[in-house]
């Protein structure tokens, strides 16, 4: 009898610390989604009042350096969230030479080569973090399929604006990010992390590809290398959306499947 009491107590208490766990993720999942959406419309409010001056420019590195303290601040649980942190810190080097350089009273000279080559180690990092149970089969050729065919239209489309070193960050960013969606989506299906988990994961990898696309031609097509209220609304309100779905798995306390089972 006594047995029995004892583990059903000791199961209790393992209910109750679970359910701790549960509501201090979704107290957390409120703060940065209720923080990082507010800022996120801030900054498309900036681009219809100030385009791309110097206010716009600062709210948005502001906001990116914000959102990498945040993942250092946050206690994280898995090796997974801190090979997160390390894309993070990648994404704000990058923004320093795409966005904040701007505000210099210069030109930096290659910035925007210094600013692909920080997005590239970014995404070799989320390769790191995502690629367990690591296998290409059928599967991960039919998912990376459709970015192949994505890429390879854009490429084409912008290889006369590109030349050199840019050509070559280009198609190796390229062929990264190919890979890096693909990855994020097969958590899908490669059962080691969480249902929950890997659909976020999926989904941000999907809407990042898609923003650093829209960012291709901001880069390299003359046509779009000014600022375009639509254009520029649409990459920093996807990129942000990707990255906050990141943000919210650095956050969580699980994040790997329970064997025998989807959760």
């Amino acid at each position: 009898m006594c047995n029995i009491k004892e583990k059903a107590e000791g199961e209790n208490r393992k209910d109750i610390k679970m359910n701790k766990k549960a509501m201090v993720t979704n107290n957390t999942d409120r703060i940065i989604i209720a923080t990082y959406l507010i800022l996120t419309v801030m900054i498309l409010l900036f681009h219809f009042v100030y385009e791309d001056a110097n206010p716009s420019l600062n709210l948005r590195f502001g906001v990116r350096v914000a959102m990498f303290v945040t993942t250092v601040i946050i206690v994280k649980q898995h090796r997974e969230q801190k090979i997160i942190t390390l894309a993070f810190l990648c994404t704000v080097i990058s923004d320093f030479f795409f966005t904040f350089v701007k505000t210099f009273d210069f030109e930096l000279v290659n910035r925007n080569l210094y600013g692909i080559t920080g997005f590239i180690v970014a995404y070799l990092f989320l390769i790191a973090a995502f690629q367990r149970n690591f296998k290409i089969g059928k599967k991960e050729i039919f998912t990376v399929l459709p970015f192949v065919v994505i890429f390879g239209y854009v490429l084409v489309s912008l290889k006369q604006y590109a030349t050199g070193l840019f050509l070559m960050a280009a198609i190796v960013l390229g062929i990264v990010l190919c890979y890096a969606a693909m990855t994020m989506i097969a958590t899908l299906y490669r059962g080691y992390f969480k249902r929950s988990i890997a659909w976020m994961i999926a989904v941000a990898g999907i809407i990042l590809f898609l923003s650093d696309m829209v960012v291709a031609y901001s880069i390299f097509h003359p046509d779009f290398r000014m600022f375009i209220l639509w254009k520029d609304n649409l990459v920093w309100g996807t990129y942000m959306i990707g990255w906050i779905l990141l943000l919210m798995i650095t956050a969580r306390h699980e994040i790997h499947s329970v064997p025998g089972g989807n959760n």
